[in-house]
């Protein structure tokens, strides 16, 4: 008499909705686990990185617990080392519920008799095991990119600050109105609008990113909306635009208030459910794409000079989350910090383990006029040129420039100004101090440059460091003419 053998099977459910089915070998551990590494790998922030193992031994299956972080539980009981599990044993690590089942196919221990039905059942598991494997692989490589997507919009931090922004963000995702971000250059807009949309039900979808300031008034029209094949100079193909390849995601439109007036007025019909048209089509299209919108400019300021339209500075403030520069979140510089420092070590294999005591006070003490920006350029400068396990003091470059708060503080303290005068409180100093706006000093430099140069846009532009259509666009927005 044959020796029948029943083999298991592990199913996995996430939300109560079996995923994926994983055959449990006899001759090595089924490892569980955050890690690719794994054999199951489970998409849990509360899974270790190497949780669990099945194994089989003396004729019994068991589960043994890696010392997780947040513990297993089999059938309710939490496991203490290891424990016996059979068909119907219920494992629960985290949010995810793995489940002991039985397989149907039969192994034989004996002689097996091949029959033509034995040899059919063979073929009809060997191909189910393929299937179950390549639905594995897949499923791993999908968790492996999400896993990547949320590593690059997970917030860093436990700051009050940074906790209000989670708060904002959550309750944003759950909504689909227009979201405006305010807050400096570097501070992480983006990574807002990332987790806002990984975590809303729009996370299936695409999402773009734009940046209105990186293109001029008709190139940017063309980025938004598409075009179609003839409709200027150089467009040689159809091209959809952002709106159209984001339908059923997301679109993030960063330093809007860069917009040029005439397209904000598209841009408006668009955000209030109008359909559009490419350039040069008259094929009206329509979308389901939310708007996330970001700006470090005062917005306020830019409505009452009329350079951004009231009514889609209104419509764009439905929801709003303004996130804190890093000088206001210093609690948080350490763990960004080490964030970045195993961040880089990683991606260069150059691994350092901490930071030196004074290369930590160092790090809080500085100001972070580029926020977190400057921050990661900082880590990463760091991790390459300096030498492994410990980064030092030396090893940190920082800025001399000052913050956007610095300004008025260095005109009264570094300057030393007694404003009842206009004159500097130092004899010594011959120069008059007239307190401007950074507005008006660029303006007058741009043109000053201009007039030296014979307003020859170009070269005024090669000097300025700019390029020629952002050249332009300052003289218009600040009315600069010959005669001026």
């Amino acid at each position: 008499m044959e020796n029948i053998v029943p083999k298991l099977e592990v199913i996995c459910f996430h939300n109560g909705v079996p995923t994926v089915a994983f055959f449990l070998r006899t001759d090595r551990p089924t490892t569980i686990g955050r890690a690719i590494e794994n054999v199951i790998v489970l998409d849990d922030e509360r899974c270790s990185r190497f949780h669990a193992t099945i194994e089989y031994r003396d004729g019994k299956w068991s589960l043994h617990d890696l010392n997780s972080r947040n513990g297993t539980t089999v059938d309710g009981t939490s496991v203490d080392g290891s424990v016996i599990i059979s068909v119907g044993s219920k494992i629960q690590i985290g949010r995810e519920t793995l489940l002991i089942e039985e397989q149907r196919e039969l192994v034989h221990c004996g002689e097996p008799r091949e029959t033509t039905a034995r040899l059919e059942q063979q073929d009809y598991f060997s191909r189910q095991n393929e299937m179950t494997a390549l639905l594995g692989v897949e499923r791993t490589e999908n968790m492996r990119l999400r896993s990547l997507l949320e590593q690059n919009s997970k917030m860093i931090g436990q700051s009050s600050a940074i906790r209000e922004v989670e708060k904002c963000i959550d309750r944003a995702a759950r909504s689909k109105a227009t979201v405006l971000i305010r807050g400096e250059s570097g501070v992480g807009k983006e990574l807002v609008a990332r987790a806002m949309h990984e975590r809303s039900s729009r996370r299936a979808g695409p999402m773009l990113c734009l940046n209105c300031a990186a293109f001029s008034e008709s190139l940017l029209t063309s980025e938004l909306f598409g075009h179609e094949k003839g409709a200027f100079t150089g467009a040689m193909e159809t091209k959809i635009g952002k709106f159209e390849a984001a339908d059923g995601g997301t679109i993030f439109l960063d330093e809007i208030a860069e917009m040029n007036p005439g397209l904000q007025a598209t841009f408006l019909r668009v955000l209030e459910g109008a359909t559009f048209e490419r350039v040069g089509g008259n094929k009206p299209i329509s979308v389901d794409v939310r708007v996330v919108a970001a700006t470090n400019r005062n917005l306020e300021e830019e409505v009452a000079a009329g350079r951004f339209r009231r009514d889609l500075y209104f419509r764009l403030r439905v929801l709003e989350i303004n996130v804190p520069p890093l000088r206001e979140r210093k609690g948080d510089v350490d763990l960004l910090a080490d964030h970045f420092r195993e961040r880089y070590s990683q991606e260069t294999g150059r691994r350092y383990l901490d930071f030196s005591p004074e290369a930590r006070a160092a790090l809080n003490a500085y100001h972070w006029p580029g926020n977190v920006r400057e921050l990661k350029n900082i880590i990463e400068r760091a991790v390459l040129m300096g030498n492994p396990p410990t980064i030092k003091k030396a090893d940190l470059v920082t800025s001399a420039l000052g913050s956007v708060d610095d300004t008025n503080s260095q005109r009264s303290s570094v300057k030393n100004v007694d404003v009842s005068d206009g004159q500097l409180a130092n004899p010594n100093d011959s120069v008059r101090f007239e307190p401007t706006t950074l507005k008006e000093m660029e303006s007058l430099f741009i043109l000053k440059t201009l007039k030296y140069y014979g307003w020859n846009k170009s070269k005024t532009a090669k000097v300025l460091g700019i390029e020629r259509t952002t050249l332009d666009r300052k003289i218009a927005l600040y009315g600069l003419s010959k005669e001026g």
